[in-house]
């Protein structure tokens, strides 16, 4: 089994964001802190949209190395983004699901909440080419 936390660690952008990272009967559980840097809209204020947005692809990312037992990054196919409310500057919590896995590509559906995890602020939806297909 990959160690998730080596993942993130060793990965420059999921250090910037400071993504934290559990492991449960579910899966994986990341926690994006609220940070200042992150903010995008300060009169509300609100999290920046592509924080948010690369915070559940990354994810999506972990949550394939660990179910695939690979550290070998998948390559993203294309990306699909719901806003669906404001992002508050407080803790976000996200979980990936897959959704579909061939020998090839992945189907992967993420979801981030905040205080509600029935109240999501944002939906992903992303297919990877997965390590080692050719094409």
């Amino acid at each position: 089994m990959p160690d998730i936390h080596d993942i993130i660690s060793g990965s420059p952008f999921g250090r910037f964001m400071g993504i934290e990272t559990r492991i449960d009967e579910q899966g994986v559980l990341a926690i994006l802190p609220a940070r200042d840097n992150l903010i995008g809209n300060t009169s509300i204020p609100a999290l920046h949209g592509g924080a948010i947005a690369a915070f559940l692809e990354i994810t999506c990312l972990l949550q394939l190395a660990h179910e695939t037992g690979s550290t070998a990054p998948a390559r993203t196919i294309d990306f699909s983004v719901e806003y669906l409310r404001p992002g508050r500057p407080e803790a976000t919590y996200a979980r990936a699901k897959i959704r579909l896995m061939g020998r090839r590509v992945a189907t992967v559906h993420a979801e981030a909440w905040q205080r509600d995890e029935a109240k999501p602020v944002c939906l992903v939806q992303c297919h990877f080419r997965l390590p080692g297909s050719r094409g």
